[in-house]
């Protein structure tokens, strides 16, 4: 097994705890397929609205008394859902009616955790404005600015980051967005995590940091911003391959 496996079993990690087992709903559809199968989720009548993306349903839905806090078996609020598929008239209006920022689901993720591992830059600004925690925890410990570095979303991180992001945390195996993002390869996620002062030393326990990762994939951009910022190479240290 690689050397860098529990890095790897982190990020599926991460990924899981970033999507719902909920089927993804594709474009808002009226066919009486569409109706059947959301009926078929006996999800409460706020949540079977949200899925299809239709504004006028879902407002339909609160006029006649919905509950705006109710979940399905896994926790997942109306609000949750519309920040992860990219409904931003939904949340707005859902905050609006006083939708709880706060709340998260049976795996930790709040609405701003699932907008930022989606990179709906425009959902986690209005859910910011509604005082969303930009340092909210899941269960595996992941941050909304280390779910958006798992895809290189950098609208997300520059927004999370200039309200209060804290830029080091480290999920529950000891990676950091930096880390997460120089094994990406996402090179302006790490020049904004480094503009904001990642620490380019952290490691996990294993010894494998930034560097490291980004030297293992043979990313020489990332590798340059790395060591100008001041992180240097294990000694005696390999990589497993040649950067020409």
């Amino acid at each position: 097994m690689p050397r860098f496996a529990p890095v790897c079993l982190s990020f599926c990690s991460l990924l899981l705890a970033a999507c719902n087992t909920i089927p993804l709903p594709g474009p808002a559809s009226n066919d009486a397929s569409t109706a059947h199968d959301v009926q078929k989720q006996n999800l409460p009548p706020l949540l079977q609205a949200t899925r299809t993306g239709d504004l006028a349903m879902v407002r339909s839905v609160l006029d006649q008394g919905a509950d705006l806090h109710a979940t399905d078996e896994r926790g997942m609020t109306a609000l949750m859902m519309a920040a992860r598929d990219g409904h931003k008239e939904i949340v707005d209006l859902l905050l609006q009616r006083g939708a709880y920022v706060w709340k998260k689901n049976a795996r930790g993720m709040t609405a701003l955790a699932f907008a930022s591992t989606r990179g709906h830059a425009d959902i986690v600004n209005l859910l910011i404005e509604c005082n969303a925690n930009v340092n909210v925890r899941t269960l595996q410990g992941d941050t909304p600015l280390i779910l958006a570095s798992l895809y290189g979303h950098s609208e997300v991180a520059r927004l999370l980051l200039a309200h209060g992001a804290l830029v080091n945390l480290r999920e529950a195996n000891g990676i950091t967005a930096l880390m997460i993002a120089a094994d990406g390869g996402y090179t302006e996620f790490v020049k904004l995590l480094l503009r904001h002062g990642a620490d380019v030393h952290a490691a996990t326990s294993g010894g494998e940091s930034a560097l490291y990762l980004a030297r293992e994939k043979g990313f020489r951009q990332i590798i340059n911003l790395l060591k100008r910022a001041g992180a240097v190479e294990p000694k005696g240290y390999r990589p497993s391959r040649e950067i020409t």
